[in-house]
């Protein structure tokens, strides 16, 4: 078993160690039929993306992406939330020059205001330590549902990476929304446990790579290797198979 394709890879455009043409290139060694560049937004500190580069960015993968004929090479960005109430650092003006967007927690990002401080990324500092208390887990799982559902979300990222969550619950959100939740093979999340609970909520998974080294797109043993386990099929897991992809964008893969 392989994936046909990996929709969450990095490059130096924010805190990855290759181009978009050598993530491109290795994502072809391993004769996948799609790659996304997905690069952290703008409230990931020092690497976010700014938004005065996406069109730079956008000329540089359609460049890569006319060269190789035999992948498809999309542009995305892997937002922030930034708040408790489901606010992200993609506005949609930006998100609408995107092929896909991918939202994440994650622990360093700028929050929106000084009290939103005091929820997610308290809890995953708290998180480090001790799991989370039922009532930070509520928090967090809130947080993570209003996300999803205030924005067009096509993948949502290491869902309780850093943070607990209830992940039926989000899992009920995403299918709802029509948003994919991410097998991370990079962060081994969820785990088998999580992934029963969303699985029984009817979510739709994606495996992917986070890769943030050329060397490392595509591979997703950890993940694979959980589907294996469970026996799941491209009915559960979306790109193990090359069947078309529809995103919640529109987009078609």
């Amino acid at each position: 078993m392989k994936i046909t394709a990996d929709f969450h890879t990095h490059t130096r455009y924010s805190h990855g160690t290759g181009t978009v043409n050598d993530n491109a290139v290795n994502a072809l060694s391993l004769g996948l039929r799609a790659v996304a560049i997905t690069d952290h937004a703008r409230n990931h500190p020092i690497v976010g993306v700014k938004q005065s580069k996406l069109d730079a960015i956008r000329q540089d993968i359609n460049a890569v992406d006319k060269e190789y004929r035999n992948i498809k090479v999309l542009m995305g960005l892997e937002a922030n939330i930034i708040s408790k109430k489901g606010d992200i650092d993609v506005s949609e003006e930006d998100a609408e020059k995107l092929d896909l967007l991918l939202l994440g927690f994650h622990l360093t990002a700028y929050q929106k205001s000084l009290a939103d401080y005091f929820a997610l990324p308290f809890n995953g500092v708290t998180r480090i330590f001790f799991k989370n208390s039922a009532k930070q887990k509520a928090v967090n799982t809130q947080a993570v549902i209003d996300s999803v559902l205030r924005n067009k979300i096509d993948i949502l990222t290491h869902p309780g990476f850093r943070i607990d969550v209830d992940y039926y619950a989000v899992a009920e959100a995403c299918r709802e929304a029509g948003t994919f939740m991410e097998l991370s093979s990079r962060h081994r999340i969820p785990d088998i446990s999580g992934l029963e609970q969303a699985l029984k909520a009817g979510a739709k998974f994606i495996v992917n790579s986070d890769a943030h080294k050329p060397v490392n797109v595509g591979r997703c043993a950890y993940a694979l290797d959980l589907i294996g386990e469970l026996g799941l099929t491209d009915n559960e897991v979306v790109n193990i198979s090359d069947k078309p992809i529809t995103f919640r964008r529109g987009l078609t893969v």
